[in-house]
C-alpha cells in the first residue's frame, strides 16, 4: 500500500498536478512533519548506529524545505499556540496548508545540517531533546542495540528463548530486539542492553563515539530563538505508559526545568517518546498541562482538524519523508499518507 501511495505522490508531483490539486482543494488541517536525522551528502552510507532514524539526505531536505517554503504556511510555536487556543476564522480559510516542522531526539546533524538550512530559508521549526541524553552524552537504547546487532559476527543469537538468524536476517533481528526494548521499564533497560551486548559478544560503544552523534548545550543555545523552538522530549526517553502515573510528573517536569535553566526561555512544548497517540491517555495529557506545557506532540500518523484538535496529543506524520514528492503531497493531500484518525472515545482531550 505504501508503494502505491509513493507512486501516486510521484505522479502528482512530477506532472505538476499537485499544484492544480492545491488550487482547487484547500484543506484546513494542521500537518505536522516529524523528522529525526538528516544524512550528510558527503557521508552517505550506513551509520554505526540505527539507520532507520535517518529520514532524508541533505540534498533532499533542502528540496523539501524550499517546496514547503513556497507552497505552505509554516507555523512557529507562537503561531501554533495562537491557532489552537485563539482560532481566527480567516486563518482557516487560507488556501495554503498549515505545516509544522519537528525534529526528535537531539542528534548533532539537527544543528550541523538542518538548522542552517531552516535558518537560511527563514523556516520555523521545533527541536525536541532528551535532557539526560544531552547531559550524559549517551545515545538512546535503539542506537546502542543497532550498533551491537550490526557489529555482531555470530551467525545466530538467542534471547528470551528465541533464536535469531543474524547472518540472513540482521534487520529483522534488530526490529525484534527493538520491539522488546519498547516493552521495558526504564530500570530494566540497561540490564537488557548489557545482556544483548554479552549475547552478541560486542562491547557497548565507547562514550566518545556516542558523544559525536549528539547535540551539545552550546548547539542548543545557539539554535534557541523565537522561530526555533527547543522542546522537551522528556528526561530519560522512557515509554511513559510503562511508568507509574506518579512518575509522569517527574519525567516531564525534570526535562522542562533543565531546558529552561539552560536556554533561559519558557519550554511550552513536549514530544512524547514512542508516542503513538493510542498510548498518550488523558492522564499523561493532564500531567503535561500541570507541568505548564501548552503543546504535546504524539508520534501517530495523523492530521489535526481544527474542530477536533487535541493540543496535548497532536498527531504527526513520520516516515516517507525521503523524497520531495512525498513531502509535498503530505502537505496538500495529507490523507494519502495518514491512517484513520483516533476517535475522541479512544483518547480524551484535556
Amino acid at each position: 500500500m505504501i508503494g502505491k501511495r509513493r507512486l501516486i505522490a510521484d505522479i502528482l508531483f512530477k506532472t505538476r498536478l499537485i499544484g492544480l490539486v492545491q488550487s482547487v482543494y484547500a484543506h484546513h488541517h494542521i500537518v505536522i512533519l516529524n523528522y529525526h536525522r538528516i544524512r550528510s551528502c558527503i557521508a552517505l552510507g550506513c551509520s554505526h548506529f540505527d539507520d532507520n532514524v535517518f529520514d532524508v539526505d541533505e540534498d533532499q531536505f533542502v528540496r523539501q524545505m524550499k517546496w514547503i517554503k513556497r507552497h505552505t504556511h509554516v507555523l512557529s510555536e507562537t503561531d501554533l499556540i495562537d491557532l489552537i487556543y485563539n482560532p481566527c476564522p480567516h486563518i482557516h480559510r487560507s488556501r495554503y496548508p498549515q505545516v509544522v516542522i519537528t525534529f526528535d531526539d537531539g542528534y548533532r546533524d539537527n544543528f550541523s545540517i538542518a538548522y542552517p538550512i531552516l535558518k537560511s530559508l527563514e523556516i520555523p521549526a521545533f527541536f525536541f531533546v532528551c535532557t539526560q541524553m544531552i547531559d550524559d552524552r549517551r545515545l538512546g537504547a535503539w542506537d546502542i542495540l543497532a550498533f551491537l546487532i550490526k557489529k555482531c559476527q555470530k551467525p545466530t543469537i538467542s534471547y528470551n528463548g528465541q533464536i535469531y538468524d543474524i547472518r540472513s536476517n540482521r534487520s529483522d533481528t534488530l526490529e525484534s530486539i527493538l520491539a522488546w526494548m519498547k516493552t521495558l521499564s526504564y530500570d530494566r533497560l540497561n540490564p537488557f542492553i548489557q545482556q544483548i551486548s554479552d549475547t552478541c559478544e560486542i562491547d557497548i560503544p565507547d562514550l566518545s563515539l556516542q558523544d559525536k552523534e549528539l547535540l551539545t548545550w552550546d548547539h542548543i543555545n545557539k539554535m534557541a530563538s523565537p522561530e526555533i523552538t527547543i522542546g522537551s522530549h522528556t528526561h530519560t526517553h522512557s515509554v511513559l505508559t510503562g511508568m507509574e502515573n506518579s512518575m509522569h510528573l517527574k519525567e516531564l517536569m525534570t526535562s522542562k526545568e533543565i531546558l529552561e535553566s539552560k536556554i533561559g526561555r519558557p519550554v511550552l512544548s513536549v514530544s512524547y517518546p514512542f508516542g503513538d497517540s493510542l498510548y498518550i491517555p488523558d492522564t499523561i495529557q493532564k500531567t503535561a498541562k500541570i507541568c505548564g506545557y501548552r503543546l504535546g506532540f504524539a508520534s501517530s500518523f495523523g492530521i489535526n482538524s481544527p474542530e477536533t484538535i487535541r493540543p496535548l496529543a497532536l498527531n504527526r506524520i513520520s516516515g516517507h519523508l525521503d523524497s520531495e514528492s512525498t513531502a509535498a503531497v503530505m502537505t496538500v493531500l495529507p490523507y494519502l499518507f495518514t491512517r484513520k484518525q483516533v476517535s475522541s472515545h479512544d483518547i480524551k482531550a484535556v
